[in-house]
């Protein structure tokens, strides 16, 4: 089986409240490796930002590996000293990222799970997978006798994924344009990658009047940075 859940989507949710919560207009993402998936997820927490202040940059640093809680840890505290008040994270756990932020101050967006409990004061929200859905469906095939699906896409409209109760810091604003983004998701209205769009090297990567829709195959060869986004690949 390969899955591909769209955690861009709720990514760029994140990112829409992360744009209403941030006062510095930076915010940060702690990636464990700059793959398609990790690049895609950061990429799309800045473009909701960004539907919200054009102005907001995210700083972005890559730990190197799935799980370096030290390294994790110190890319936060960096993040911190240089302004960053929002942070999110694609790593295996955002246990430390997330406990870390709290400790530090400032407001975090979960990945995988909700970590909420970590961060009664700083949790915003967070992207969630959603596996059960994906299990049951290959569960009902192999009763029917149905074919077994080797690649599976989906992602709000197909329950693949979720967002995380909105935590205390979630102004109302905030919750609004992120719900009314959710539900143009769901019907499939909502496109993320669009042209014109530019990488942070100025590099034009999609082309005015080209849209990729959110299962769209070219999406999962992401190689690049979009502008905005502080760090290389």
């Amino acid at each position: 089986m390969l899955p591909f859940l769209s955690c861009k989507l709720a990514q760029y949710l994140n990112g829409i409240v992360a744009g209403f919560t941030s006062k510095t207009k930076k915010i940060g993402f702690i990636a464990a490796k700059p793959i398609p998936q990790v690049l895609r997820n950061c990429n799309a927490f800045l473009m909701g930002a960004r539907s919200v202040d054009p102005k907001i940059t995210c700083q972005l640093i890559v730990t190197g590996d799935w799980s370096l809680p030290v390294k994790e840890a110190e890319a936060v505290n960096s993040m911190v000293d240089q302004g960053v008040d929002v942070i999110t994270c694609h790593v295996d756990s955002p246990k430390v990222v997330v406990e870390t932020a709290e400790k530090r101050g400032i407001f975090s967006c979960g990945y995988h799970a909700s970590q909420a409990p970590l961060a009664p004061k700083g949790y915003l929200t967070g992207a969630e997978w959603n596996w059960a859905p994906v299990y049951e469906q290959h569960v009902k095939d192999a009763l029917s006798g149905a074919p077994f699906k080797n690649f599976v896409r989906g992602g709000f409209k197909e329950g693949f994924v979720k967002m995380s109760p909105y935590g205390k810091a979630v102004s109302d604003a905030a919750k609004k344009k992120a719900d009314a983004t959710k539900a143009a998701m769901v019907k499939g209205d909502y496109v993320i990658f669009k042209g014109p769009l530019k990488d942070n090297t100025g590099k034009e990567v999609i082309p005015a009047g080209k849209a990729l829709i959110q299962t769209d195959p070219v999406l999962e060869s992401m190689n690049y940075l979009v502008e905005g986004v502080i760090g290389k690949v």
